[in-house]
């Protein structure tokens, strides 16, 4: 058979291959067992080709791939924009040496835009569905109310902002649930393609303009929303803005042989169905671990008295209780951090500086009848006896004002 080689063809392989390596292995480590069986290694090669690129470009023999903290831009996440091109076009290079007279080669890039297709839904509905449950935007807490915008870094006022309206991320909740499930079918891929490319422009924007730490996989997301619509990209120009009468052709793949297709539609009920309900299902069943019993006692302490100072002299002047943590500020202008281990009704509350402190210390909460508190501390062998009056989330204008129809004149100090 002819060799269908073409530099088109080379270069439709090379994304196709880009687009493999830096997906994997999602969405198939959703798998069970299959990622400690099989994944997990070949992740370790791909890692460990980044690994040795990063020591060369950096010069640091010693260089290591960082632990999973959060940030997806991490050194080796930027060296990996070179060693992932490099890995996709030795793969390149290998597949059509090795399969050029193939007559399969030329549909490579189709299956890679399907693979994409699975890749940014699966995330967009993972993300979508965190923002109607605790965890990605929390409403403010009490140390929040009391943080300057000054002391914010510029991604805690992102997510301050976001955290503040359950209706807006509702909005974005349902935006990136609707776009990663029409992306799921052949039949409404174009769609929820358009509007993956809108959802994702603007959490681009957002994590540059409020740098977020996860630039480049955000970018990638859009990178392959649009890789996605390049298919269909004339049908879009000739209604859009040429206004030619077109039609919107989404061929499926034909298979040869019943075994071929009832394995098709295995995966597709795996990938397309399966898969969604178990990320919707984990995010529900995580929120068993996140709900937190609701601290009655929670609120900003201001001390109106002078309390004991400790064993260097310096006083307690404001304490932050806010759900299972407490923050205290002294007079020494620190910050003292302590987890909360239990509390009671009767204002009785436990709390530890460390995890692994065995004695827990002890305050107790007392209003008087003029509204103020009292608050009786033990620190070990320490005892104070603090006055002090406390302010509740229900106090900051920030959760007071609420939504009004009618504004007379612009609230917006």
């Amino acid at each position: 058979m002819k060799s269908t080689f073409s530099p088109r063809l080379f270069l439709k392989t090379w994304i196709a291959s880009y687009i493999v390596v830096y997906a994997f292995p999602s969405p198939f480590n959703f798998i069970p067992f299959l990622h400690e069986i099989l994944l997990k290694y070949i992740v370790a090669v791909r890692d460990e080709i980044t690994t040795v690129i990063a020591r060369l470009v950096l010069g640091q023999p010693d260089f290591k791939k960082p632990q999973m903290n959060g940030s997806g831009d991490t050194t080796f996440n930027y060296l990996e924009l070179i060693s992932f091109p490099l890995i996709a076009l030795l793969l390149t290079i290998l597949v059509l040496i090795i399969f050029r007279k193939k007559p399969w080669i030329s549909k490579l890039f189709s299956w890679s835009i399907i693979y994409a297709r699975y890749y940014v839904g699966l995330i967009l509905i993972s993300y979508g569905v965190a923002k109607f449950m605790i965890g990605q935007f929390p409403s403010p807490g009490i140390y929040t109310l009391e943080q300057t915008f000054g002391e914010s870094s510029p991604m805690g006022l992102a997510w301050r902002f976001f955290g503040y309206s359950d209706t807006y991320k509702i909005f974005m909740g349902l935006s990136e649930v609707s776009a990663g499930l029409l992306l799921l079918f052949r039949r409404t891929a174009v769609l929820g393609a358009l509007m993956s490319v809108a959802v994702t422009t603007n959490i681009v924007l957002v994590n540059f303009s409020f740098d977020v730490p996860v630039k480049l996989m955000s970018s990638h997301l859009l990178f392959f929303s649009l890789l996605i619509l390049l298919p269909s990209l004339k049908v879009l120009l000739d209604f859009f803005i040429l206004q030619k009468p077109t039609r919107l052709y989404t061929p499926g793949i034909v298979w040869k042989t019943r075994a071929q297709r009832k394995l098709w539609i295995a995966g597709k009920l795996i990938f397309a169905v399966l898969l969604p309900l178990m990320l919707i299902s984990g995010h529900f069943l995580s929120q068993t671990m996140r709900a937190r019993k609701l601290n009655q006692w929670e609120g900003a302490y201001t001390f109106s008295q002078n309390n004991l100072p400790d064993s260097a002299g310096v006083y307690w002047t404001n304490v932050m209780i806010d759900q299972n943590s407490m923050n205290v500020k002294t007079s020494g202008k620190n910050d003292h951090y302590y987890t909360i281990e239990d509390f009671n009704e009767e204002g009785e509350i436990y709390f530890v500086r460390s995890a692994n402190q065995e004695d827990p210390y002890f305050l107790k909460i007392l209003e008087n009848s003029v509204g103020e508190y009292q608050l009786l501390v033990t620190l070990g062998e320490q005892q104070m006896d603090i006055t002090a009056t406390r302010k509740k989330k229900s106090d900051y204008l920030l959760m007071n004002r609420g939504f009004n129809w009618i504004n007379e004149y612009p609230f917006n100090r």
